[in-house]
């Protein structure tokens, strides 16, 4: 949910600016047991009433989401600040036309007086069949688990690819000078090969992972290609993954909700026992800091957090 800076989140629970998160938590509850759409059904005011204080108390219980609500609040809600210039008045292309201007006079040019003899397109490229040629680069999807990527690990991988001929070694004529009866002289064949791929712990959907020289073989001597996986996080069924925190939906019974008790729950490194506050409400979350998703450019790990649904009690 975005982080709205036109609304008073402490004016709308009813706490001040330098309210503690138990005093948030509890002015919260008071409301959402007032306001809660079971209690007054039919009524769309309370219904209006109960989501402004479910996003009020969304956004000033995560501390993040807080911090960046008050910076924007301290900022005012005007036009967003940057780099950028602001044309008041006049006309608002002129700025982008003098810029175009400036670097079409400014820009790179290329003098073909001093450049040597140009080239004649219509003699056709000579081609030296014993020349290094590089293999080619190799694309495939790349399937994986939900927790792999979440926490990194490896993976096999398996495909089939150029590889140079065994029996002519790559030279494509046999001890006769022949073509080679494996290859029939074009140096390589095709043949399943296998890879471990390092999965980095956090990797994104979507993103591309680059294993070097472990593409298609090249010809007479050259390089090999590289192999380029595409990565595609398969869904889990009780987490999703959002930056670096995992979120886990969990009903719980009406009466654990009410009187609150410890509460076994699936994390991605095991289960773990929670405790569950008294008066626990549809909505409210509990936080595991440091168990989530591992981030790409540092060491540490996002939170688990967990997020509750009451079940209604049996009539």
């Amino acid at each position: 949910m975005p982080v709205s800076a036109s609304k008073d989140y402490y004016k709308i629970l009813g706490v001040t600016k330098a309210a503690k998160m138990k005093e948030i938590k509890k002015a919260y509850r008071d409301l959402a047991k007032k306001h809660h759409p079971d209690i007054n059904q039919g009524s769309s005011k309370s219904e209006e009433t109960f989501k402004l204080i479910s996003e009020a108390y969304t956004t000033l219980s995560d501390s993040k989401k807080r911090k960046q609500y008050d910076q924007m609040r301290s900022q005012g809600t005007g036009a967003p600040r940057g780099s950028g210039r602001s044309y008041r008045g006049g006309n608002p292309w002129q700025g982008a036309y003098d810029y175009a201007r400036q670097y079409t006079r400014q820009g790179p040019r290329e003098d073909f007086r001093d450049a040597g003899p140009r080239p004649d397109f219509d003699e056709e490229p000579q081609f030296d069949p014993d020349m290094p040629t590089q293999g080619f680069d190799l694309q495939f999807m790349l399937d994986i688990p939900f927790i792999t990527a979440a926490l990194g690990g490896t993976l096999p991988f398996h495909y089939e690819k150029y590889v140079t001929c065994p029996e002519c070694n790559g030279s494509g004529l046999n001890t006769d000078q022949d073509a080679c009866p494996v290859c029939e002289g074009i140096q390589r064949i095709v043949e399943p090969v296998s890879v471990n791929v390092d999965v980095p712990g956090g990797v994104a959907d979507q993103y591309t992972l680059r294993l070097q020289g472990e593409g298609a073989c090249g010809r007479n001597g050259g390089p090999p290609g590289d192999l380029l996986l595409k990565v595609c996080i398969q869904p889990h069924p009780r987490f999703r993954r959002v930056q670096s925190d995992i979120y886990a939906d969990i009903t719980i019974p009406a009466e654990l909700a009410e009187n609150g008790g410890p509460l076994e729950v699936e994390t991605l490194d095991g289960k773990e026992t929670i405790e569950v506050e008294d008066g626990t409400l549809t909505g409210e979350e509990y936080r595991i800091p440091g168990a989530g998703s591992r981030e790409r450019t540092s060491k540490k790990r996002g939170d688990f957090i967990v997020k509750f649904r009451v079940a209604q009690a049996a009539a």
